[in-house]
């Protein structure tokens, strides 16, 4: 159904705004309050000629309204709060904060005029809302939550101790049972060594047992050799004799 509201109405509009609402939010809470009247032809004339009569006055505040916005855009906010090395904040931010930090700049604007995506934020970073500062003006406001200063030590902290952990600092004693890097190679160096010089007296020894199997064993082949030879040359005798 539709209305036109008699005063302004938050999350819905402002006063003379034609507004279209739910027949059960209008008749039941809007029209019994005096917030809101129903949008008749008859009513919308008289909206007209009202709004006709007012427009001189009401250019001098819309132009005001747009001077007040362009102002607003121009604002660097920053919100500082408690933050998290995560980057995550313990609780969250609102309008009312944003009205709290407008109200620092010398800016009053009613909470309910700024609208904020999610309603809150909980992280740590860059964002935009948006400032209703007249029915017909808005702004678009940009700020910065960031970390206040007990956090930023925490922080700070925090990254110390990490990099401490991943990485020694020179000069700093190596942990129970570490060894220090500066000594690990001459270690590998000289067990090296040491397996190469055990490897050649053993490969000296093996070749040289080697060597002195064999002539013994050629010897005893030689030996052989000689006896069987005798033996044949004495047969031979006997035969002939």
């Amino acid at each position: 159904m539709e209305l036109i509201l008699k005063e302004n109405v938050t999350h819905l509009g402002f006063k003379d705004e034609i507004v279209d609402v739910k027949d059960g939010y209008g008749r039941n809470y809007l029209i019994p309050k005096g917030k809101a009247v129903l949008a008749t032809s008859s009513a919308k004339k008289v909206l007209a000629e009202n709004l006709k009569q007012k427009a001189f006055k009401e250019k001098a505040v819309i132009d005001e309204a747009n001077k007040l916005a362009k102002k607003i855009e121009k604002l660097e906010i920053k919100v500082k709060t408690k933050v998290g090395p995560d980057g995550k904040l313990f609780g969250s931010i609102s309008n009312i904060d944003i009205s709290n930090s407008l109200a620092d700049k010398k800016i009053e604007l009613e909470k309910d005029n700024i609208s904020i995506p999610g309603r809150t934020l909980k992280r740590a970073g860059k964002y935009e809302v948006s400032v209703r500062v007249h029915r017909e003006v808005s702004a678009q406001l940009a700020f910065e939550i960031e970390p206040d200063e007990e956090s930023i030590k925490l922080m700070a902290a925090a990254k110390s101790k990490i990099e401490k952990k991943s990485k020694p600092t020179e000069g700093e004693a190596p942990a129970e049972g570490e060894t220090p890097i500066a000594e690990q190679k001459p270690k590998i160096e000289v067990a090296a060594k040491e397996e190469v010089s055990e490897e050649k007296p053993k490969k000296e020894v093996a070749a040289k047992e080697e060597v002195s199997e064999e002539k013994p064993k050629k010897k005893a082949t030689a030996k052989k050799a000689t006896a069987k030879k005798a033996t044949a040359t004495a047969k031979k005798t006997a035969v002939k004799k």
